[in-house]
This record gives C-alpha cells, sequence and structure tokens, in this order.
C-alpha cells in the first residue's frame, strides 16, 4: 500500500537565465519527528539509498500526488531528486505551455502552495517503546514513487498502512496485531500498550465497596436507669 507524508519543508519557484522555470523542495526530512496516529515517527537518512539506485528514472514530480498532473519525471531529465543532510530534494523543470505547469507555477511563486510530501511504501521499520510516551517508528528503508507540492502541511502524515504499522509493532511487543491495528485506527495505542495499572490500595479484582445509606439512623429507646437508696 502507497502511504504519503506531508513536511512543513518549504517547496520554492526559480527562473533560470537560461529560460527554465523550475520548483524544488525537500519531499522527506531526515531524523524530524512528527506524530502519526497515536505514534511518533520520522525518517532515517537510509531510507531512500536503495530506491534512488534502483529505481531512480521511475521516479516523477507530479500535483498533490495526482498521476494524470505530471510536472516531470526522471526518465525524460525534467525532474531531479537527490538526498543530502537535510533530507529528499526534488526538482522539476516545469512546461509553461501545459496548464498543469502553469497552474504549478503560478501557485508556487505566488506563495498559495508551500509544502511538499511523497508517496512510498515502507520496506523496512524500526520500532522504539518509550515508556509514558507513544512509541516510535523509524523508516529504515522505503520504496519512493513521487514527490509532490501539496496545500496543507498541518498534519504531515495523511496516509498510512495501518496494517503493515500493526505488524512491525507486533513483532516487538507481546500485543495481538488486530488488537493494534483496532488501536491504530482509533488513536488509542498508548492505552493498548500501556494499560493503567492497579494500585494495591484498589486492586483489579477488588469488589466494589458497600452502598452508603444517606439518612440517619432511627433512634432506639433506652431503658431508664433506676437506683435505690439503700433504706429501699
Amino acid at each position: 500500500m502507497k502511504e504519503t507524508r506531508v513536511f512543513a519543508a518549504p517547496v520554492e519557484a526559480r527562473e533560470s537565465k537560461d529560460g527554465r522555470n523550475t520548483i524544488a523542495g525537500y519531499a522527506s526530512v531526515f531524523d524530524q519527528e512528527y506524530p502519526v496516529m497515536g505514534f511518533t515517527e520520522s525518517v532515517a537518512p537510509t531510507a531512500f539509498r536503495k530506491t534512488l539506485k534502483e529505481h531512480g528514472s521511475d521516479l516523477a514530480v507530479v500535483w498533490s500526488h495526482d498521476a494524470d498532473r505530471v510536472l516531470g519525471t526522471a526518465d525524460s531529465g525534467t525532474a531531479r531528486f537527490a538526498v543530502d543532510e537535510r533530507g529528499l530534494r526534488y526538482e522539476a523543470d516545469l512546461d509553461l505551455l501545459d496548464p498543469d505547469g502553469m497552474s504549478a507555477w503560478r501557485k508556487i511563486s505566488t506563495g498559495k502552495v508551500r509544502q511538499s510530501s511523497f508517496s512510498f511504501e515502507v520496506k523496512r521499520d524500526k520500532w522504539e517503546e518509550r515508556e509514558d510516551a507513544p512509541p516510535h517508528r523509524t523508516l529504515v528503508e522505503v520504496r519512493l514513487f513521487e514527490a509532490s507540492p501539496v496545500l496543507w502541511g498541518a498534519n504531515p502524515a495523511t496516509e498510512v498502512d495501518v496494517q503493515r504499522a500493526a505488524r512491525s509493532l507486533a513483532e516487538i511487543t507481546d500485543t495481538d496485531t488486530d488488537a493494534l491495528e483496532a488501536a491504530l485506527a482509533e488513536g488509542t495505542l498508548v492505552d493498548v500498550l500501556h494499560p493503567p495499572q492497579a494500585t494495591a490500595e484498589t486492586p483489579a479484582d477488588a469488589p466494589p465497596p458497600a452502598p452508603v445509606d444517606p439518612s440517619p439512623p432511627e433512634p432506639t429507646a433506652v431503658e431508664p436507669i433506676i437506683t435505690k437508696g439503700l433504706n429501699g
């Protein structure tokens, strides 16, 4: 299943001296933690190493993950992908005679669209359990498909393979995969992995306390004490 993540790394528009209209941005930023469905996640610097080597010519830059709105492709030389110390950087030379290219140029150059995203499939990940905190997932290796300028950047995780995440998390915990999948979908992962512990004063199997009658007790009759003198 393809997944997507949105990063608050700006995409920019540039007009070169040779007349090319290029957009450039970071589709992913390394070692930056972000929340995802009840856990945190980050992308390792190793994540794109294999996919760029084996599938680099298949990559594309498209508008907002829409494969029908292609802005550039690596195979045609109109898109480029590279990794640096910050993250995965992409560029696309826009065709301004193409309505999609002109639309992307105008929206990015005027600042209407500022964020970037990428679609991928997880190949290897690593989970870390954290005490009193959500678990953390590191994307160690992914299969990259495309990078996209996108409008919305408030929520870094836009589409997650819940089944894949649950299976890999189950490998390092004693929790059932189905339970983890349900918890991910409901956003209750911390409650499933770290359920509240019963205290010594209130054990989990202790019976509930007896109800207290709020009404005052009825007065009881008291026999008077009669004393007699020594002489009767």
